[in-house]
């Protein structure tokens, strides 16, 4: 038996805290410049549309004139109320304090997935694994195309992952401590134990944020039910979720309309052909995904549900994905950021691999050789590794955010033509543009779903220059021009 082992990616708790603030300032700098980008035709100008419209709505009408910060008129007539609310009674906080704009639509967001970063190295901290190889795996997961382009898109994950650590925490304090990280958990005898608001208030949370958050406290609390001595506070967090559950239902029955949101949920759950599933999910992959952190993937997973520190919560968030997959399979299909929530068990697997590296291969040898060699050889490794994935980030920057946004921009720059009613959008822009009707206060439709008499010949049209309408009339030049993206009047396309 070791006893008191000193693993060789082990860190005192000032470098841990040096390490892991200087891995959030390079993100914090690197998302710094996405604050302020105007909405697109992009997964972020989609839910920031919306989001953007609710508030608009809330400011300008009320809290019942909103539907309950439901409504997203003028785009759609019905209430969106698929999602728990959470992230809109935030929004509509931060546009009730700052007002409204790109960065008030993005600021959530960006302190989110920074705060995903503290709560990981927390967590990490909490299932006894060591400040080095918790630094070393995270540094590799958030510069993954996949962390760095998503974290920042909502709320979910970080309160998930605060879940997470309240409860590892609570765990240890009712009889469950690590010690040696390779020992079986021993009952350990504490004078104080946490207070249980903070759990109950990060359950209420995660439930009242997302339907995943929603299926985590279940699976963590009926882990807790199975085990006499947690039962009680497994009932007690697992009562804060259902609570947030019985709001949001409330709220999405009586605000929403139950028909649209019934044939919602059919066509989510509806299969698609396992060929396409694939397909789209070798693609996905391969796009967010750097080769060398593919291979990485698996070994992660499996190592992360072996250990004993990290299996709860690796498996926990994986029942969790697993079963919102099954329930929701044709919105998995078209979501590529639908698998991020698994990066949290890939970061724990890395971190608890490297662990365990260091506190049983490495620890019997001669440190000065061995555990010096090591520790250059990792550090090279992952500086190595994490400056090529952000020198990669310009390309996905560019395709994800800078390009997109030009839509936006431009309808920020140009209005409406006079007496247009509605925002028109050609076929190839997007198949869901929230932010067309953000910027231009109208309902957003493509040309070819209504009849030719609603249509003003001078009414403007937003088309793609790379997906140009075949009914273009030669010679027709377009009002205004941003990157890709090109305003015509619909004179100019009715030929």
């Amino acid at each position: 038996m070791i006893k008191n082992p000193d693993p060789v990616f082990r860190l005192r708790p000032r470098m841990v805290t040096v390490g892991g603030g200087l891995a959030i300032a390079v993100l914090a700098a690197g998302w710094w410049p996405l604050l302020f980008l105007p909405l697109g035709a992009s997964h972020d100008g989609r839910i920031n549309g919306r989001l953007g419209l609710q508030v608009r709505n809330f400011l300008e009408n009320g809290l019942s004139g909103s539907d309950f910060l439901a409504s997203m008129a003028p785009f759609s007539p019905q209430p969106y109320v698929h999602h728990p609310p959470l992230l809109n009674l935030m929004q509509a906080l931060i546009g009730s304090v700052f007002g409204q704009g790109e960065w008030q639509l993005h600021l959530i967001g960006y302190l989110a997935g920074l705060g995903t970063v503290v709560a990981l190295i927390w967590l990490a901290g909490e299932l006894s694994i060591g400040g080095g190889a918790t630094l070393a795996a995270l540094v590799l997961v958030i510069n993954t195309p996949m962390f760095w382009i998503y974290a920042r898109l909502g709320i979910g994950m970080f309160i998930m992952v605060v879940l997470v650590a309240l409860w590892v925490r609570r765990l240890r304090a009712y009889g469950y401590e690590t010690g040696n990280p390779y020992q079986p958990y021993r009952p350990v005898i504490r004078s104080t134990r946490p207070a249980s608001a903070g759990l109950w208030l990060a359950a209420a949370a995660a439930a009242f944020s997302s339907w995943i958050g929603v299926l985590l406290v279940a699976a963590l609390a009926g882990w807790g039910l199975r085990r006499p001595g947690f039962r009680q506070v497994s009932w007690q967090m697992g009562s804060a979720g259902a609570i947030a559950v019985l709001v949001t239902l409330v709220w999405a029955v009586t605000v929403g309309d139950t028909a649209e949101l019934a044939n919602h949920v059919a066509i989510r759950r509806q299969w698609p052909p396992l060929s396409d599933l694939v397909e789209n999910y070798r693609w996905f992959y391969n796009t967010l995904f750097p080769s060398w952190f593919r291979w990485l993937m698996v070994p992660a997973l499996v190592y992360a549900a072996v250990d004993r520190r990290t299996r709860l919560p690796a498996v926990s968030i994986g029942v969790a994905l697993g079963v919102w997959t099954v329930v929701n399979p044709d919105s998995a299909l078209i979501h590529d950021y639908w698998t991020f929530p698994l990066l949290v068990p890939i970061c724990l697997g890395m971190a608890a691999g490297l662990d365990r590296l260091g506190s049983t291969w490495l620890v019997n040898r001669d440190q000065t050789t061995w555990g010096q060699g090591v520790r250059i050889a990792t550090a090279a490794a992952v500086i190595w590794l994490a400056g090529t994935g952000l020198l990669g980030m310009d390309i996905y920057r560019e395709a994800y955010f800078d390009v997109p946004s030009e839509a936006g921009r431009l309808l920020r720059e140009v209005a409406p033509a006079e007496g247009q009613r509605v925002g028109w959008v050609a076929e190839g822009v997007d198949p869901l543009p929230r932010w067309v009707s953000y910027y231009w206060d109208l309902p957003a439709e493509p040309p070819g779903s209504v009849a030719v008499d609603r249509i003003n010949p001078s009414d403007l049209v937003l088309v793609r220059t790379d997906r140009m309408p075949a009914q273009l009339q030669n010679g027709s030049g377009p009002v205004a021009v941003q990157g890709r993206y090109a305003l015509f009047e619909a004179g100019a396309l009715a030929g």
